[in-house]
């Protein structure tokens, strides 16, 4: 009995890693983080359960053995891509596919031209070493590529957010069940299958509560958040925008932000914003492009000879580009196309 009660933890995370990372790699939309995060569970499960299936069954087939071997090789890489995918830096973990492309065809090179089944003294000494490497190798490139974020996080003191929680979680999960098999000799060879199902059903724990508190504060934010927008006197800060962008002319100035015109206001940046969201029915910089190309337009039709560049300097857009980006998408033509178009109607009338 206690045997079989053994053999279920140790193979109930194999199990269900397994599962999860089937979930993760079909899960919409298709991110990297999660194609990486579902490899980094596939290869530990391969791992883990060659461990579980030897420990109790030690005549197993040397296949499954080389298997293990060859998955363990590629967990490092995966771990490192994962992590680059989750900061700054995600934009080279596709462009550093070469660390799992490069592994992968060197094991199945060896396993074909050096079987286990045939070198059984290779994949279980040599090789079983270099393996665990460079394991351990990439599990400290990781801590590397999550260092800068840890240290602004401690240096400015944030909270980590749920995705540099996670990040930090499976590279010490890492290297805990790292630890289990380098220390194997010492207290047995399942505790590493052992901690692997320990770790990962704490982490669905964890995970599953920090979504919950997530959720409430978000509630409980946006509930507070409701009401006092619900006693703002939506009337006079109609009245105070409107003079400053009409009057005033606000919305001619390129570097007006929402914190900016908050102040102005007399109000904070998260009123402003569901006011235009909610009363205004227009997002904040939309509503300036609305009033610049307005701006725009009088100015096309009002002197011919004054150049394109000028007007979207005058009319408080920061380059050409932007400028002509804008007023193709709000009146479906271009600047010039549109003054050529006014001066014609003003012959014609």
């Amino acid at each position: 009995m206690s045997s079989q009660i053994l053999f279920f933890f140790s193979a109930l995370g194999v199990f269900n890693a397994l599962l999860l990372s089937g979930y993760l790699w079909f899960k919409a939309p298709l991110v990297s983080g999660n194609r990486f995060l579902a490899l980094l569970l596939m290869m530990l499960s391969m791992r883990i359960g060659k461990s579980v299936f030897f420990y109790f069954s030690p005549d197993l087939h040397k296949l499954y053995l080389q298997l293990g071997l060859s998955a363990c090789l590629l967990i490092g890489p995966c771990l490192y891509l994962f992590c680059l995918s989750t900061t700054r830096r995600k934009s080279q973990a596709k462009k550093q596919l070469g660390h799992i492309l490069l592994p992968f065809t060197a094991i199945v090179l060896i396993g074909i031209l050096y079987p286990y089944q045939l070198f059984p003294e290779f994949w279980g000494g040599t090789l079983y070493k270099l393996v665990n490497y460079v394991w351990l190798f990439y599990i400290m490139l990781s801590a590397g590529v999550l260092y800068p974020t840890l240290k602004t996080t401690f240096t400015t003191k944030r909270s980590l957010n749920q995705l540099e929680t996670l990040s930090l979680s499976i590279v010490i999960a890492n290297a805990m069940i790292w630890l289990s098999y380098a220390t194997g000799s010492y207290t047995s060879y399942i505790s590493g299958a052992l901690s692997f199902s320990i770790i990962f059903y704490i982490s669905i724990v964890l995970a599953i509560s920090a979504k919950r508190e997530h959720a409430a504060s978000q509630h409980k934010n946006e509930a507070r958040y409701q009401q006092k927008l619900q006693a703002d006197d939506v009337d006079a800060m109609t009245q105070k925008l409107t003079r400053l962008m009409h009057q005033e002319q606000l919305f001619l100035n390129a570097n007006l932000t929402l914190v900016q015109l908050a102040k102005k206001l007399g109000t904070n940046t998260s009123r402003l914003s569901q006011f235009f969201n909610d009363n205004l029915q227009i997002s904040f910089p939309n509503y300036l492009n609305t009033l610049r190309i307005a701006h725009a337009k009088t100015l096309l039709c009002a002197d011919n000879k004054l150049p394109t560049d000028h007007i979207a300097d005058l009319c408080g857009f920061n380059s050409l580009s932007t400028f002509y980006s804008a007023f193709k998408k709000m009146t479906g033509t271009t600047p010039a196309q549109y003054r050529q178009h006014a001066h014609q109607n003003q012959k014609n009338a």
